[in-house]
């Protein structure tokens, strides 16, 4: 699968999900991905994560050959709220089921770096 087919796949398919993809990049550290988030609050909505990274693994299986991955989360306004990390290894891991999905996920949750709230917010 190349770049452009994923990067449409993965905008349609977020969308369906309240996630906009606003942009899309690979070089030699792997996937760079942001998208705003409609959900409420500060900080990095651990459950859009994993809806990010389950439309990656189904990617996987249409032929997008796996990679490191780096999210970017940001608010509406497009202001940035967090990032996080999803190592290629690990993924290769978890689809040869050498770690958990429990670990997998504790991984990616260790990496996320939240950006404090602007004030007056």
């Amino acid at each position: 699968m190349d770049a452009t087919e994923l990067e449409s796949r993965l905008d349609s398919r977020l969308m369906t999900r309240g996630l906009y993809l606003t942009s899309f990049a690979r070089d030699e550290d792997g996937l760079h991905l942001a998208y705003e988030t409609t959900a409420p609050g500060d900080g990095v909505p651990h459950r859009e994560v994993g809806k990010v990274l389950t439309l990656l693994r189904d990617a996987r299986e249409e032929g997008w050959t796996v990679e490191t991955v780096h999210g970017t989360v940001c608010d509406l306004d497009g202001e940035t709220r967090g990032t996080w990390r999803a190592e290629g290894d690990w993924l290769r891991a978890l689809v040869e089921e050498d770690i958990s999905e429990v670990e997998f996920s504790g991984r990616v949750l260790d990496t996320i770096e939240e950006t404090p709230p602007r004030s007056g917010t």
